[in-house]
């Protein structure tokens, strides 16, 4: 917006004072705020104006009176009560405005003319004529500016979504995780488009094509996190905040950034184009999906099974509304059916908003609690052995502990008598993460922390045992080197059931992968392919192959496992052992292990509940029969 009172030169003859208002919304030449310029100056001098006020909308549309605020500031002046001019000078009619309802553009003119203003379009072959016919060839000019707006609307959204049939982006930026690629008119690659960056050539057309490996990474966790897990969206921005991991312009990775990544259908490899619909200014209005457009840019990055299952989740999550009554409800039937609330409780039980939603209903967890009558147990003075300890004592032990071992861990704590148990600490702080990053400690992630913890065993010597015995750099080589000449290829399995050697785990250990070993013992590199082929040419020479030991004696030759069947083996063995585990599980012979009842069910917890499996008292927590059930098993 360009607003400018200042007063030109006279012109010989000049008796009204007149502002020229100036609208462009495109680099249109025909339109231009300079052509404007020149035939409403033309048009003032053959008539008698002199132009003391200039009022500019440059890029802004004509459908509305949104973000055009030198036509608002020349309404404002015209119904002033001392105003600096008596005229409005306007190009055309559609400099006015291509308003859909053309009374509105009348409605305009009309306060100006009230407050003695009168508005004269220059480029129009009416003038300032206010004679009947006039009237109606201004009206009509009216209508066909706003109908000229609805055709070209129609004409880009046609001619959109048959470039996006064709493949080509439509729109600007994209979701975490992808990239624009500029191709030519051939879809021969040019260059990729940063954000906030457009195509110079109207020939050139953009693609959709996977960004950085790492980021791809941080998108199949984040449906991991979601879909297997269970982890909220907020959970899952929280988890990524503390580790560090970026979003746009090096910031934190927001919620909405996920929930994006999460309904888009580019991670299954589609680009979807006419999801809604926003034409005129209106209101953006989701098209039923049959009208959908889509198009298979690439290969899926995640599993088409895994995003079904995540939108399904979206959904759930989405329906579900909360009030102060409903979340009432909801912890009522919680304290009912469990016996107490906790934090813990709420934060795990899924039939109860998140804490978020409840503190931003009642102010606080306690808030909520006295709502529903409910006063939790008194909770003592945070302290060990009647010893308090604040929070300063406590980082300062941190920082001694650390100073004096270099590392900090779960054992540390518990064994130093200058800090209470690491439990107490957790509850004081969140984590352990939490109170090492209060007292200016590195705080490391597990992997990191397992990375030290190995460099510490091998400075002192321990990883150069295996079951009591001494084995050297050299002599690990070596011994796969003998391994491969005696059978003429090497594996983990192998390495694992010769009985000679130290285990595939151990080689991993001391040389941070099989394949680095291989290169060390000056042995060829081996592809997954490679090993396979010939693993296959054994097979069919006849000759012995190494497979994967079983877990037990009694387990099956194949993990082929039905989920009825697992349900029925987890009902057996909760009326056998009286509880259920994932210790317990894996020591059954004919269950799977208890990563594939996850697999099956998304938890072990949702696995107990088909099967009526209830939480038993205390800790840690562990699932049974109902005590009815219990107490029949018993008699029988």
């Amino acid at each position: 917006m360009q607003y400018d009172l200042a007063t030109s030169a006279v012109c010989s003859g000049a008796t009204t004072r007149a502002a020229q208002y100036l609208r462009m919304s495109s680099d249109n030449q025909r339109y231009s705020t300079e052509n404007q310029t020149n035939a409403i100056a033309e048009y003032a001098r053959q008539n008698g104006y002199q132009v003391v006020a200039t009022y500019i909308d440059a890029g802004k549309s004509g459908l509305s009176l949104k973000g055009r605020g030198a036509l608002k500031q020349l309404l404002s002046d015209a119904l002033a009560a001392q105003r600096k001019f008596d005229a409005v000078l306007v190009y055309d009619v559609s400099r006015w405005g291509r308003f859909q309802n053309p009374d509105q553009a009348a409605h305009y003119e009309f306060l100006c003319r009230q407050a003695g203003v009168r508005v004269v379009y220059c480029g129009e072959p009416f003038g300032e004529d206010v004679a009947p016919i006039t009237t109606i060839v201004k009206h009509l000019k009216r209508v066909m500016a706003g109908e000229y707006s609805r055709e070209l609307s129609a004409r880009m959204s046609r001619a959109k979504r048959q470039q996006a049939q064709l493949g080509f982006r439509q729109g600007g930026s994209l979701i975490y995780g992808f990239r624009r690629l500029l191709v030519d008119a051939g879809r021969n690659p040019k260059q990729v488009l940063k954000r906030r960056e457009r195509k110079a050539l109207s020939t050139d057309k953009v693609i959709v094509v996977p960004g950085p490996p790492e980021e791809l990474a941080v998108i199949k966790r984040i449906f991991r996190m979601y879909v297997r897990q269970r982890m909220t969206i907020a959970d899952i921005a929280r988890c990524f905040a503390n580790e560090g991991i970026k979003g746009y312009d090096d910031g934190p990775l927001k919620r909405v950034t996920i929930r994006h990544v999460l309904s888009n259908e580019l991670c299954i490899g589609w680009m979807t184009y006419n999801l809604t619909t926003q034409t005129l200014q209106g209101p953006a209005i989701k098209n039923p999906e049959q009208t959908w457009t889509r198009y298979p840019a690439f290969d899926p990055i995640i599993p088409v099974k895994v995003f079904r299952k995540a939108q399904e989740l979206l959904r759930q999550r989405a329906n579900r509304h909360w009030n102060r009554n409903t979340i009432m409800n909801a912890l009522k039937v919680l304290l009912a059916r469990e016996g107490y609330l906790s934090y813990a409780l709420i934060s795990e039980s899924k039939e109860v908003p998140a804490l978020e939603t409840i503190m931003s209903y009642f102010g606080s967890l306690h808030g909520a609690y006295d709502a529903i009558g409910y006063t939790p147990p008194p909770i003592s003075p945070f302290g060990i052995n009647s010893l308090h300890w604040s929070k300063k004592d406590i980082l300062a032990g941190l920082r001694r502990l650390y100073s004096e071992h270099g590392h900090i861990s779960t054992l540390l704590i518990d064994a130093s008598s200058e800090l209470p148990s690491s439990v107490l600490i957790r509850r004081y702080f969140g984590s352990i993460p939490e109170a090492m990053r209060q007292a200016g400690l590195p705080a490391l992630t597990h992997s990191q922390r397992q990375q030290l913890m190995w460099k510490r065993r091998k400075t002192s010597g321990c990883d150069d045992y295996y079951h009591g015995v001494h084995w050297t750099e050299p002599e690990l080589l070596g011994a796969l080197r003998q391994l491969e000449e005696q059978n003429g290829y090497m594996s983990a399995n192998l390495l694992d059931q010769n009985g000679v050697t130290p285990s595939a785990y151990y080689y991993t250990k001391r040389f941070g992968s099989l394949d680095e070993a291989r290169a060390l013992a000056n042995l060829p590199p081996r592809t997954a392919s490679s090993i396979m082929k010939a693993a296959l040419q054994r097979k069919k020479e006849g000759k012995k192959i190494i497979v994967r030991r079983p877990r037990h004696e009694r387990q099956r030759s194949r993990l082929w496992y039905r989920s009825d069947d697992i349900l029925a083996g987890l009902k057996r063995l909760a009326k056998e052992k009286g509880r259920v585990s994932a210790r317990l599980i894996d020591a059954d012979g004919d269950l799977p292990c208890w990563g594939t009842v996850v697999r099956h069910f998304g938890s072990l917890k949702a696995a107990y509940e088909l099967i009526g499996l209830v939480r038993l008292p205390g800790k840690p927590p562990r699932f049974g029969l109902p005590a009815k059930a219990s107490v029949e098993r018993a008699s029988a």
